[in-house]
């Protein structure tokens, strides 16, 4: 099973998580982290950590609120020399979604690029000015 790891400032990711237990119901492989109060080498341990975990050669993605940011910088350098590891930012419910329903079909690569497509189809302007 493909795992994924919402990482975030505070408790977005939190909260976007327990939100998809709302809508989809219980879920397994989906799991949330915070940044706060850790340093990116802590953040870069605990993902290195949550990957181990895994079930060896799994695919796993890590989604991250900001490009750029430590919980971006802490994935990237923690799947760094990983195969089958996608570090995707601007995470939103939309790719969740997406990830828990697409998860199990298709390949790896094909997953991740649908993900990308789904979370950019969900930033529309709403109404006509």
């Amino acid at each position: 099973m493909i795992r994924a790891l919402v990482i975030t400032h505070g408790r977005i990711g939190e909260e976007l998580v327990r939100v998809l237990g709302m809508i989809l119901g219980p879920h397994d492989g989906l799991e949330a982290m915070s940044n706060s109060h850790r340093s990116a080498q802590d953040i870069t341990e605990a993902v290195k950590a949550w990957l181990d975990a895994g079930e060896p050669g799994a695919p796993a993605i890590i989604l991250v609120d900001d490009y750029g940011g430590s919980c971006a910088t802490a994935s990237q350098l923690a799947c760094a020399g990983r195969k089958d590891t996608a570090v995707l930012s601007g995470v939103n419910l939309a790719m969740i979604l997406g990830f828990l329903t697409w998860r199990d079909s298709g390949d790896f690569p094909d997953l991740v690029s649908r993900l990308v497509a789904k979370g950019r189809e969900a930033i529309v302007r709403l109404g006509a000015r």
